[in-house]
């Protein structure tokens, strides 16, 4: 069952205010956000993290709008402040905003997301980002030889770690997100 506030599309599409007590919300999902950044496990072209748990709940509390603002804020401080040893690349911010589009167009102002939108939204984002944008950014900036088998190559570990990935994404993220603590903070800070 979804439960879902009526908010109207060009309130959903505008930068919505926030008071002091969101903001400082907000600030701390983005330090949570770069903390779990460092816990990625991995080599560059196979990395496991966990900051979907983060950008979820910025999506589901702030929309589409402030969640790719985030999103993009985001990314290049981590490529070039907190993680400055890699190579910046604008694909993988546009890859960042793409997928908090795609969380906050499943999760915003539901108070309790259904496994159906948490399965979709996952689901989008591991074909349409993980496996597609990020390996095509992965493949004009490591390959030598840009060919379609040099392309296969990249592509066939990044998918499995990827089917993989997806349904322990998906049931951390069901967990995280209606949890009661998520609920009870979703009254307090945004009064709904």
């Amino acid at each position: 069952m979804s439960v879902q506030n009526s908010t109207s599309v060009r309130d959903t599409w505008t930068l919505p205010k926030l008071d002091i007590r969101q903001f400082v919300v907000l600030a701390l999902l983005m330090g949570l956000d770069l903390a779990l950044g460092k816990l990625t496990v991995g080599t560059n072209v196979l990395k496991v993290s966990f900051v979907f748990v983060a950008m979820s709940l910025i999506a589901k509390w702030y929309g589409p709008i402030w969640t790719m603002f985030i999103a993009a804020i985001l990314d290049v401080v981590n490529a070039t402040i907190v993680n400055p040893s890699g190579t910046f690349f604008l694909g993988f911010t546009l890859s960042a905003i793409v997928a908090a589009f795609i969380y906050a167009l499943f999760y915003y102002e539901q108070l309790h997301v259904s496994w159906l939108r948490i399965l979709m939204a996952v689901g989008l984002i591991t074909l349409v980002v993980n496996v597609g944008l990020n390996t095509v950014w992965l493949f004009i900036m490591y390959s030598h030889v840009h060919t379609v088998d040099s392309f296969i190559t990249l592509l066939i570990p990044r998918a499995i770690k990827s089917a993989m990935m997806y349904p322990i994404q998906v049931i951390i993220t069901y967990a995280f997100l209606n949890n009661t603590a998520v609920k009870q903070a979703t009254k307090q800070i945004f009064h709904k």
